[in-house]
């Protein structure tokens, strides 16, 4: 799975990063409201058998750089015979999908605002709470890509608050695909952007993935730019959240 990491499966204890994506075009859009689906399920390999969930961080980018303060459910859930859980519904709107997935959510825990560790100026980070002390999730068996793991999903809904992830940074001027540099304005690129990060036009045109950040205006990609940019046109990152799931095994 690209958007995921696994560390020390074969401990008692793991760690998986989830990196769910939201589209630029729909970052673009106004705040989130409650209730609104932040992100369709997202898969990621576990072990094979029984895992407890024993902590959940979030750690999300907001506008421009400033601290979102929100709140957000997350939604575990297992395939069936190997067919991903059926959509939540569309990202940013009503999560009207739940139903049809009912039959494979198999756990659910909550982030709250007050949740929100704070002295970073740039990220939000939580750590969900309300996880039961007995919060075991198990996938379908033999539902993963490598012999020994199985794989799970996740999914996200805003509760309270109004996160937003709109960006201000836009790229300056037309760059060519001959080059990897990207040149950007109105907003800071270091307050906003991760080495790392993909990158995507408000428009959802891939641009590249951030190998450098050189200065408050210009990013180095890994390669060269994956589309010439459009004067003008906002710079999103499509992972503006991240997820550290904690396992006991």
């Amino acid at each position: 799975m690209k958007n995921q990491k696994n560390k020390n499966m074969k401990s008692k204890y793991f760690t998986v990063e989830v990196k769910p994506t939201i589209a630029a075009s729909k970052q673009a859009l106004a705040a989130f409201s409650d209730g609104d689906l932040l992100f369709d399920w997202t898969s990621f390999q576990v072990p094979r058998g029984p895992c407890k969930l024993v902590n959940a961080t979030i750690i999300s980018k907001s506008a421009d750089g400033a601290v979102n303060s929100h709140a957000l459910n997350l939604y575990f859930a297992k395939s069936r015979s190997k067919i991903a859980p059926v959509t939540l519904g569309v990202i940013h709107a009503t999560a009207l999908g739940a139903t049809t997935s009912s039959n494979e959510i198999i756990g659910a825990c909550q982030s709250e605002e007050a949740d929100t560790f704070v002295g970073l100026d740039h990220l939000t980070i939580q750590s969900a709470k309300t996880i039961s002390p007995n919060m075991v999730l198990e996938a379908e068996p033999n539902s993963g890509d490598t012999v020994g793991l199985d794989t799970l999903y996740v999914g996200g809904i805003s509760v309270d608050g109004t996160p937003t992830f709109a960006s201000t940074v836009q790229c300056d001027g037309i760059q060519a695909t001959s080059q990897a540099v990207l040149t950007v304005k109105t907003s800071n690129a270091d307050d906003v952007f991760a080495i790392g990060d993909v990158l995507h036009d408000e428009n959802d045109r891939a641009l590249g993935t951030v190998k450098s950040i050189d200065s408050a205006t210009q990013m180095t990609m890994t390669a060269n730019l994956a589309n010439a940019t459009v004067n003008n046109k906002d710079v999103y990152c499509i992972n503006p959240i991240k997820l550290i799931l904690s396992f006991e095994k």
